[in-house]
């Protein structure tokens, strides 16, 4: 038998596949047709060069076109990987699907008023605006929320990185207080919410009940008016709905007064500035913090199958209450292992890679031995 020389072998290895800093091995070579949840768009962006160098693989079809579009996708066959922030539910979603959490984010409270300082929001005020409750920003329960002391965590740092328990969450060294003041105008809130399906308005709108369940007491849905406690038409100058997610910014960024919800990158984009959310302990957290998302990831609740369900009222001080995930929805089984491997290939290195390299996109750091690091790999390791 013909023996191959030592730098053939060492050749051979390294076509065959790619390793990068965090010691993961990739295969290469593959196309993987990816499509769905806008909310990891910067995500994906900022990844891409990143993506193919480490990989060797190419991501193909995506529009940033909503979670409704990637369960359609994923059950017509149309992608590889369908994105969703929210559990898809569908009748026709293939058998044996996967859900794999691999994005770790913040639906960002914005607002648009002649301020770029970030006014600080309990969950039960932003429940009442986004109810109809609370209709103007002079309302007593936003000055409230607006001039008083509040504690702020102070996280535990070690080499420049943040420290984390071994369930993922950020180490708490202590509280600082802060003192806020704010004078707010007598005018009309004008509140701009997502038409149709979409997983962030889901996310958002399930928070609201779990936390507030006498003031939002619907369940959460992926259409907003849907779960909204009260007929959402009676109000068309309060209320305005846009199609997605840069139609929501667009109409936040033009109306004085508006209030949305969305992704965090969409505050920087179209200039709007962001809350600070009052949560369950009392602490202002600021969704640019991944301290706070990976506080709620660390005592939420994972599924067999890959579900993720936060525990909103917890009060761990950390916790940003308006965390969310966007799911990888993955069959178990590809026309071929080389395929697989690619789509495996797709998640890994957006969930543990990606993030650092899309600094400031409002993504966490998943690190693989987190709670929700640990789910990642577990449902990878089913796809055959």
């Amino acid at each position: 038998m013909k023996r191959m020389h030592k730098t053939t072998v060492v050749a051979a290895i390294a076509a065959a596949s790619l390793v990068v800093s965090t010691g993961t091995v990739f295969a290469t070579g593959q196309t993987v047709r990816v499509n769905g949840a806008s909310s990891v768009a910067l995500l994906l962006d900022k990844c891409k060069t990143d993506y193919a160098t480490a990989t060797g693989d190419t991501a193909s079809g995506y529009t940033a076109a909503g979670s409704g579009t990637g369960k359609n996708a994923i059950a017509q066959g149309q992608v590889d990987v369908g994105l969703s922030d929210s559990e898809n539910k569908n009748d026709n979603k293939p058998a044996g699907m996967l859900h794999i959490p691999f994005g770790a984010w913040p639906v960002t409270v914005m607002y648009n008023l002649n301020t770029t300082k970030s006014v600080n929001l309990s969950t039960e005020t932003i429940a009442k605006i986004f109810a109809g409750q609370i209709t103007k920003w002079n309302d007593p329960a936003i000055v409230a929320d607006n001039n008083k002391s509040y504690q702020v965590p102070v996280y535990k740092v070690k080499d420049g990185k943040t420290v984390l328990d071994k369930n993922g969450a950020p180490v708490v060294l202590r509280t600082k207080t802060v003192r806020t003041y704010f004078t707010f105008p007598d005018k009309k809130i004008i509140v701009v919410y997502r038409n149709g399906g979409s997983g962030t308005s889901n996310n958002f709108t399930t928070a609201l009940n779990k936390l507030h369940p006498t003031i939002w007491t619907k369940s959460g849905n992926d259409a907003f008016a849907t779960a909204f406690p009260g007929d959402i038409t009676k109000d068309p100058i309060g209320f305005q709905g846009g199609a997605n997610a840069a139609a929501i910014a667009q109409i936040a960024q033009r109306t004085k007064y508006s209030i949305t919800y969305n992704e965090f990158s969409y505050a920087k984009d179209y200039g709007l500035a962001v809350a600070n959310v009052i949560n369950p302990a009392g602490n202002a957290i600021s969704p640019t913090s991944t301290e706070g998302i990976l506080g709620a990831f660390s005592v939420a609740k994972y599924t067999s199958d890959g579900l993720v369900t936060f525990d909103y009222t917890n009060k761990l001080a950390s916790q940003y209450p308006f965390s969310a995930t966007t799911y990888a929805m993955v069959l178990p089984k590809y026309s071929s292992a080389a395929l697989a491997g690619g789509v495996k290939d797709w998640i890994s290195f957006h969930s543990f890679d990606c993030p650092k390299v899309a600094v400031n996109s409002g993504f966490a750091q998943i690190t693989k031995t987190s709670d929700l690091g640990k789910q990642i790999l577990a449902q990878l390791a089913k796809i055959g």
